[in-house]
């Protein structure tokens, strides 16, 4: 390769902010891109723009070697995170997550309708449609036909940190990115739950963000609590719903047994019922859980699902084809630097 090639320099500047060469690669610069098109400079310069345009990077900052690569500045967000978190460890997840949002957003061609502010008037639609729960499938559903796109982000850089939730208001419609690598649907499902609870109770601004590094039942956070109770009536019927074994934990095969029970009952999914039963039962009953989850559900692949309802419902003509395929690289199910 020319050593005078620019783009030498330029990955070593990206590296610098947590974005290493093979993430750009891989991620941001499509499939035809070859390094050696940046040798020239309308070649270089294209390079910039896809780059701006796909990884949220300022694109003053990029054209400039004497200065820091920088993220551009999309807004308002509203950070919910740990403690030990910084806004700056969930900065290149915010990016990504708020380019992917944005570009699904302009691959909609239904209009948005309005959330219900009422929890139960959605679970009540859902259950109206001859559904026996509110389910991962059917919420994904439910969400598409409103307008409402959910998108799951797969592939971060190896620095950001993985939030589990981020919800978004493009051009006046909302956009739910779900980050979470998790395999039961259940688990996917309360974060879906959560995630349309802030939208649907208005803690998500105007053209604004809002990123949850972990979603937790227990946050005194009182917009997280709000959204948790939005979503445990979403999915049980009740605000305040709690499942718990009055004496000795039951084992796995007795946990999923019980779930399928209530589920049946209650219309509650009994994944749902698994992890209720944890989140009730303290931190070191999640091994059980997760294994009823797993004679619950034993193909899992709650990710597959999220990904097969956005190809199926983005209108991909309304992209550019490097957006698009940007758009399916980062939501590759498994893919990583």
């Amino acid at each position: 390769m020319n050593q005078a090639n620019p783009i030498n320099e330029l990955y070593s500047r990206l590296s610098a902010v947590g974005l290493s060469r093979a993430f750009v690669t891989k991620t941001a610069l499509p499939s035809w891109w070859d390094d050696e098109v940046a040798a020239n400079p309308s070649g270089y310069s294209q390079g910039l723009l896809l780059l701006s345009r796909h990884l949220g990077l300022d694109l003053a900052s990029l054209q400039s070697e004497s200065e820091p690569i920088r993220l551009r500045d999309f807004g308002t967000c509203k950070f919910k995170k740990r403690y030990d978190v910084s806004e700056d460890d969930l900065a290149l997840a915010r990016v990504l997550a708020t380019r992917a949002a944005q570009l699904a957003a302009s691959a909609v061609s239904i209009p948005a309708e309005t959330i219900p502010v009422r929890a139960s008037d959605i679970r009540d639609h859902i259950l109206g449609e001859d559904a026996c729960w509110v389910g991962l499938n059917e919420l994904l559903n439910y969400c598409w036909s409103i307008g409402l796109p959910v998108l799951h982000l797969d592939h971060f850089p190896k620095s950001a940190k993985r939030p589990d939730g981020f919800a978004a208001r493009v051009n006046g419609r909302p956009v739910i990115v779900l980050c979470r690598h998790a395999k039961y649907s259940s688990w996917l499902l309360f974060i879906l739950a959560h995630e349309l609870g802030h939208l649907a109770l208005g803690h998500v601004p105007d053209e604004g963000t809002l990123i949850d590094q972990r979603v937790r039942q227990d946050s005194v956070d009182e917009e997280e609590q709000q959204a948790d109770a939005f979503a445990i009536e979403l999915l049980s019927g009740q605000a305040n719903r709690r499942f718990i074994a009055a004496d000795r934990w039951p084992n796995a095969v007795e946990l999923a047994k019980l779930a399928q029970e209530i589920g049946r009952k209650s219309m509650i999914d009994p994944g749902h019922v698994v992890l209720n039963y944890a989140h009730s039962m303290g931190d070191s009953f999640y091994s059980v859980a997760n294994a009823a989850l797993r004679l619950l559900e034993p193909n899992a692949d709650a990710v597959a699902k999220v990904r097969t309802k956005m190809a199926e419902n983005l209108d991909w003509s309304r992209l550019p084809e490097d957006s698009s395929e940007f758009l399916m690289r980062v939501t590759q199910h498994g893919h990583s630097e």
